[in-house]
């Protein structure tokens, strides 16, 4: 995207525009992952994912408060132990699936 690289992005087709985009957000700067779920959803009115540590709640906050006031509403806040938690009921899901011969 303009020459910035999104940490997820899903298409609903290959060649299309990005219908979710995500930026997982571990460590590092805030700001910039929020400046471009903002231009994704800008360009392409893409569904917006922030993932965080429950410690950097309190600043994303902050920021949807004030600079990227925009995107408030757009944007949805993930933690990392819920993506924890979706990962190990999906590879429970997926393992029982082919124990049952049906995935």
């Amino acid at each position: 995207m303009d020459g910035e690289l999104l940490d997820v992005v899903w298409r609903r087709v290959e060649r299309s525009v990005p219908t979710y985009v995500f930026e997982v957000q571990v460590a590092g700067d805030l700001h910039h992952a929020l400046g471009k779920l903002k231009h994704a959803y800008d360009l392409w009115n893409s569904h917006i994912f922030l993932i965080v540590s429950e410690r950097n709640r309190g600043k994303v906050g902050r920021l949807l408060q004030g600079t990227f006031h925009e995107i408030r509403d757009r944007v949805k806040l993930i933690r990392l132990d819920e993506i924890e938690e979706l990962y190990h009921y999906k590879s429970s899901y997926k393992r029982l699936e082919r124990e049952l011969g049906i995935g």
